[in-house]
């Protein structure tokens, strides 16, 4: 009976390793995917009333062209949208992200980012990216 308890617990670790060798695999091909990270600029129209707020613009990073791209601005905004752009965030934990050394990372973040009073950043969302 000892022979069967050790065939079986050398079973089992083989069943175990083969099982986190796949999870890792499905989490490469997961990473290999190209995708692009969205944020929603608003600008605060009344301070205590969300509901009234106006979109001022959406930007994106693409993992297929490495870089932030902005999909549309709302002319009254865009010089400050820009002048953000250039910019570090000061993050909601007190951390500052640089966009020049961390370009994706900072798109990823500025939904937690302090704007300053008018804008804000909201609705991330993160789609596969297809190629053009």
């Amino acid at each position: 009976m000892i022979p069967k308890k050790k065939t079986t617990k050398k079973t089992a670790k083989k069943v175990v390793k083969k099982e986190v060798e796949e999870k890792i695999e499905d989490t490469k091909v997961e990473e290999d995917i190209p995708k692009r990270y969205y944020v929603q600029f608003w600008a605060r129209v009344q301070p205590s009333e969300p509901r009234y707020d106006e979109m001022v613009g959406t930007i994106y990073w693409s993992d297929v062209k490495c870089g932030i791209e902005i999909e549309s601005l709302h002319n009254k905004y865009s010089s400050m949208i820009e002048n953000l752009m250039e910019g570090d965030l000061l993050l909601d934990n007190g951390l500052f992200m640089s966009r020049y050394e961390t370009p994706k990372e900072w798109v990823r973040n500025l939904h937690r980012a302090d704007l300053g009073k008018e804008l804000y950043a909201k609705d991330f969302m993160e789609i596969v990216d297809e190629t053009e």
